[in-house]
């Protein structure tokens, strides 16, 4: 700990809490607390600890069979990290839990150094970087080139037909420019005593060169081996995903009209000028999460492979990437609503490859989008905002079938709330 008063501590915390990037779950503001507690008394907190005294386990707790410690620390780093980027400027200091560890850590805000002061690592580093950036830039071309068909070559009937459901038509009825975003990942390279690039590494906690040296200024164990390489890579998934939109609802659009981004790029600016539509796993959606969920009635539970219904108490696990061979079943998410200017946000998620491919069939099959309107009163689909849960089942990874869980509603004045309104 640094040398913060704990009156300053508590007030950081509550100031944290009250700026509601802990979304609404009081779990992460009890682990907060009880940190930020345990760092004024100057204890090391362990996970057993934490999961009886927090989290309600008993003394049968087992650290080795059961991660729900691990889960929320990982997402409550990284609620931290959200709150400090958008807020930080006026803190005196920063709050972070250091990888491996279940400490609270405070650090004036004048040492946390910029990405600017990384200095130079030498030649071979630098011409890996550059190899491998041109080898992602060259698979991404490739891929897109092999998926995508080229708008021009659509009727404008089909774009017409699309324009008649909720997530497509206030783009299709105006020239708005649309804006597609891409759930990106930030990797990194480990070096090896020669100072040359041996493997690529994909960190959960670490999604920027920032958050690379940061973790670096904090000195945590193992993390002087990590090179920032400038690579970010999409699953492979994301690129069938963007080819459905642009052969199918957005065939008839104009390419003048159309852009596409990685998230990774993705400014808050954006939303101001542009439809927008994601396409990506829900774990990819970094900034686009709280917009993801403002006015939900779901929520991500303890992985981004679990969805809960707070209305209902339903849970949605995801089983895919687990099962092997064997049958699994994964969901995936449509949100649709517009934004305070009139332009429609359209995010479409999976929890994982499977769901993802699925997903932007349906959200591409017009008796899809009529069966989800069927479901919703005249008001809700005037309104143009809801959500859609899909359930997908298959076997050795092909999908076999899916089935629409629900569809329903969602609140705009939660949306209207997250731009700023009243």
């Amino acid at each position: 700990m640094s040398n913060i008063a704990p009156e300053e501590l508590r007030e950081l915390v509550q100031r944290i809490i009250n700026s509601g990037e802990l979304g609404r779950s009081r779990t992460y503001s009890e682990i907060l607390q009880y940190l930020a507690e345990c760092a004024i008394k100057g204890t090391n907190p362990k996970e057993v600890a934490i999961a009886m005294d927090v989290l309600g386990r008993d003394t049968e707790f087992d650290v080795g069979k059961d991660s729900i410690v691990r889960v929320h620390i990982y997402h409550l780093r990284n609620k931290l990290k959200s709150y400090f980027s958008k807020y930080g400027k006026q803190e005196k200091y920063r709050l972070d839990i250091p990888k491996g560890q279940y400490i609270l850590t405070a650090i004036p805000a004048a040492d946390v150094k910029s990405p600017d002061q990384a200095g130079d690592s030498g030649s071979k580093r630098e011409s890996m970087t550059l190899w491998l950036a041109a080898a992602a830039v060259v698979l991404l071309v490739l891929n897109l080139f092999f998926h995508f068909v080229p708008v021009s070559d659509q009727p404008e009937s089909v774009s017409s037909e699309f324009a008649r459901y909720s997530p497509w038509q206030q783009m299709l009825d105006d020239e708005a420019p649309i804006l597609l975003l891409v759930g990106d990942y930030y990797i990194f390279g480990e070096v090896n005593r020669q100072g040359d690039v041996a493997r690529l590494v994909r960190e959960f906690d670490v999604n920027s060169a920032e958050e690379l040296n940061f973790l670096q200024d904090m000195g945590v164990e193992g993390s002087e081996v990590y090179y920032d390489l400038g690579l970010n890579y999409i699953p492979s998934s994301s690129t069938y995903a963007l080819s459905q939109i642009l052969s199918g609802p957005l065939s008839g659009v104009g390419r003048e009209r159309i852009n596409v981004k990685m998230v990774s790029d993705y400014m808050t600016s954006d939303l101001a000028t542009n439809h927008v539509i994601y396409l990506g796993y829900l774990s990819g959606l970094q900034d686009l999460y709280n917009l993801m969920f403002a006015g939900s009635s779901l929520e991500i539970g303890a992985t981004f492979d679990e969805l809960n219904n707070r209305d209902t108490g339903e849970y949605f696990v995801s089983s895919s990437g687990l099962s092997g061979g064997d049958s699994y079943k994964d969901y995936s998410l449509i949100a649709s609503f517009p934004s305070p200017n009139g332009h429609q946000i359209t995010m479409i998620a999976g929890m994982r490859d499977e769901s993802l491919i699925n997903v932007s069939e349906q959200v591409s099959d017009l008796h899809v989008l009529a069966e989800i309107e069927d479901k919703l009163t005249m008001a809700e689909a005037e309104s143009n905002s809801f959500e859609a849960l899909f359930e997908v089942f298959g076997f050795d990874n092909t999908n076999f079938n899916s089935r629409l869980i629900y569809a329903q509603s969602r609140n705009t004045a939660a949306v209207q709330s997250y731009f700023g309104g009243n």
